[in-house]
């Protein structure tokens, strides 16, 4: 079979220029906040609400709470922070530590601790905030973590894949062991390479 030299080298520089756009920050993306996304990149002061002193202790006046107010969203963080999510799109966290929380930035009061490299817990505190009143909030540098890959880069990367499957086919062929060491380095590098950009991109797709 022949080899498409040309061809492997124009499609690779192509791949190369299109990492430029690969991602993209979360925010550049989605700008409306809401409540499926509102713990990505934003930032509120929470207001406080006290213990209830007719109560024991702060989960019995967070259990009334959730009783008492009509919505159906409820999420518990990796750090054990609760949330729930009013009729009238109040956001209610209880959690004993505030300020620099994963990607975003919440205080209660004013109060927290917004160096992201100290990670502060004290006493458990409820705050409340209204989804309209969080805004995008994005740190002086972007994390990994918080980058998307890019619709864009999506939508042209999927003229590579039959680059990809191109290349399987040769290197998969049964004259393949019988070509030089130049034509199986070619032929198999490039595999390689097209291969983990292309998983990505079916990777997403498989989301989408």
């Amino acid at each position: 079979m022949r080899i498409p030299r040309k061809h492997i080298v124009e499609m690779k520089k192509f791949v190369y220029d299109l990492h430029q756009i690969k991602y993209l920050h979360y925010r550049d993306i989605n700008h409306h906040i809401d409540s499926t996304n509102f713990q990505i990149c934003t930032k509120v002061d929470f207001k406080a609400i006290e213990q209830d002193p007719d109560h024991e202790n702060i989960r019995e006046t967070w259990g009334r709470l959730m009783h008492s107010k009509k919505g159906d969203y409820y999420f518990k963080s990796k750090t054990k922070s609760e949330y729930f999510i009013d009729d009238q799109d109040n956001v209610y966290r209880l959690s004993d530590h505030w300020g620099a929380v994963a990607s975003c930035e919440w205080t209660r009061e004013g109060q927290g601790q917004l160096a992201m490299s100290v990670f502060e817990s004290g006493a458990w505190e409820i705050g409340v905030a209204n989804l309209k009143d969080f805004k995008v909030f994005r740190r002086s540098v972007d994390r990994k973590r918080d980058n998307v890959v890019n619709p864009e880069w999506v939508n042209q990367m999927i003229t590579v894949l039959p680059m990809r499957d191109k290349l399987l086919t040769l290197k998969t062929h049964p004259d393949f062991k019988k070509r030089c060491d130049r034509d199986k380095t070619l032929i198999g590098q490039n595999y390689g390479f097209f291969n983990r950009e292309v998983s990505l991109l079916e990777k997403v797709l498989n989301n989408n």
